[in-house]
């Protein structure tokens, strides 16, 4: 009776986290030879990369909301809505979506296929609406 029980309550526990909506992610590669920094207009979360790197940055936003990057040189200002990447390159663990990107020292920011094993993200051929273009530039 006991297993029966815990199964149970082992069940439902799972229909209950498989209802939860995923973190959701953009792993970012830094390619422009120069420190970025990103944030956005409505939320304190700022992430920094240094050059030849990635970090995670969360493309979730608020109506109205905008992307900023920042390098020494150049300020690159994005629509968030125009950061959407296909179901098919997102990488899905366990209650994480990731999708791959890298930005070039134009502030062009491209798609990468998820990586294979252990190996790195793959260039492709963008689909549509990729390379997202700066809507700013200074």
């Amino acid at each position: 009776m006991r297993g029966v029980f815990r199964f149970a309550i082992l069940l439902s526990l799972s229909g209950v986290l498989s209802k939860c909506t995923p973190a959701l992610y953009m792993h970012l590669y830094n390619s422009t030879d120069e420190v970025i920094t990103l944030s956005k207009t409505e939320s304190k979360e700022v992430v920094t990369i240094s050059p030849n790197t990635a970090a995670d940055f969360s493309p979730m936003f608020l109506p109205g909301e905008q992307l900023l990057i920042q390098t020494p040189r150049h300020k690159w200002t994005y629509s968030l809505r125009n950061l959407f990447v296909p179901q098919s390159l997102y990488q899905q663990h366990l209650g994480v979506m990731r999708s791959f990107g890298r930005i070039d020292s134009r502030g062009r920011i491209f798609i990468l296929a998820p990586p294979h094993e252990a190996g790195p993200p793959q260039e492709i051929t963008q689909p549509t609406g990729f390379p997202v273009q700066p809507r700013t530039e200074t």
